[in-house]
């Protein structure tokens, strides 16, 4: 009977620590992103939305060992469909040419407490620049807000950075990604 105990305990334990060391993948329909633009010198603010395309997870012994993921910049959107139209052009996303913005983490990262600080290589516009990103876990889905520095990835259009006599036209340089990726 102690044997048959110890024998449940442990598959019990294989199944728990296989489920969650597979190999996840992004659930697209349910994931969601959102980004807010700011003016530099106001409190005027425009928030949007964007779509994930794919995305993978493999998490094991509470450690997020890889993380990628794909966002389709042809889904960037708004409801002013003309601020809409600027945002895909080359002064921003430059859509049609840079179809996808990317996000590859480059080393493990632990979680503790349902939280995670994950280090990748985030892709927008042909360039790439390292992002430390805080996460939330919560069963399957990882969620976060990012401020990003739009002119790192060569969008400077209004940037007060670069054109200095710039006021009530000047776009802040940050911006704020917010994305709930789950995962099934």
């Amino acid at each position: 009977m102690k044997n048959l105990k110890h024998t449940f305990v442990l598959l019990l334990s294989l199944v728990f620590v296989t489920a969650w060391s597979q190999n996840q993948k992004l659930n697209t329909k349910n994931s969601t992103f959102s980004w807010t633009g700011k003016a530099a010198f106001n409190a005027y603010a425009l928030t949007g939305s964007l779509k994930a395309e794919k995305g993978q997870v493999t998490i094991n012994n509470d450690k997020i060992e890889s993380l990628n993921v794909i966002i389709n910049m042809k889904s960037l959107d708004h409801e002013n469909s003309d601020l809409k139209s600027h945002l895909r052009s080359a002064d921003f996303f430059e859509v049609t040419t840079y179809t996808k913005a990317t996000f590859k983490l480059i080393k493990p990262a632990k979680i503790e407490n349902g939280k995670a600080t994950v280090i990748g290589m985030m892709t927008i516009k042909g360039q790439s620049k390292q992002e430390t990103i805080e996460l939330t876990i919560k069963e399957d889905t990882l969620s976060f807000s990012h401020i990003m520095d739009r002119t790192a990835y060569g969008i400077k259009y209004n940037s007060p950075s670069f054109f200095k006599k710039m006021k009530e036209n000047a776009i802040a340089d940050n911006f704020e990604l917010k994305g709930t990726l789950v995962f099934k």
